[in-house]
Order: structure tokens, then sequence, then C-alpha cells
């Protein structure tokens, strides 16, 4: 198989072998996720990169750490993952946990919008 056609190999081979060792079909783990077999085909095959919820599927399908398979389909580093977040991350996070996926996706606009002007070389309203 040409590299090109493989390019998350380490994700396929890692997916294929906690599966067989979980002792699961491709047909299992397809209906597990809610998706088609022949896109279990591809992703064992290194053909395709499978979005984040998707990987949070393949993580709770195969009881697997998410982190690891994040890391193998390149979402993060190994450094990323590896390290603890610090104190004031936490304390960040906290303030914040109990926003619900609307309030989420409205702090999301707003960091885009602070991070836009930010390079646009413009300071956010205060």
């Amino acid at each position: 198989m040409a590299d090109r056609e493989r390019t998350y190999g380490g994700l396929a081979d890692l997916v294929r072998e906690t599966r067989r060792g979980r002792g699961m079909s491709q047909r299992q783990l397809s209906r597990a996720l809610g998706m088609s077999q022949g896109y279990v085909g591809h992703l064992e095959r290194g053909r395709v990169r499978p979005t984040v919820r998707t990987l949070k599927a393949l993580s709770a399908a195969l009881g697997m750490l998410y982190g690891t398979l994040a890391v193998e389909a390149g979402y993060i580093t190994a450094e990323e993952y590896e390290s603890p977040l610090e104190d004031e991350q936490l304390a960040r996070l906290h303030e914040v946990s109990d926003l619900t996926a609307d309030e989420w996706e409205s702090v999301r606009d707003f960091a885009r919008y602070v991070r836009s002007s930010r390079r646009a070389g413009s300071s956010p309203p205060s």
C-alpha cells in the first residue's frame, strides 16, 4: 500500500489491534460507533482521519484512553498529552465547568473574536 494511502497508519494499527484484542469484528465496532463497516475498514487501513467525536466514540467502544487516540490521529502532540495542566489552567476550567453547550459555543465565538482582533493588531473591548 502506498504511503499516501496510509497517512494515519499508527492510528489504524492501534485501532485494529485493540479491536481484535477485544474480540470484536469490524461489524461490531461499526455498530458501536453508529458508522458503516466500510468506514471502519478505511479507518483501519489508515486512509481516514476520524473526527474528535468519532475518536471519543472509539475510545468508549474499545475501552481506550481518548488522549492516546488523539495523539495517534495528530490532534495533539505526545508532549501536550503527557503534560499535566497547571493549577491556573485547572482553576480556569473549574470556573466555566457548569456552562451549557450553547454557552460554551458563545465562549468559543468570543475567543475566536479575541484571537482575530489580536492578529489584526487591535485589542478587543474590555
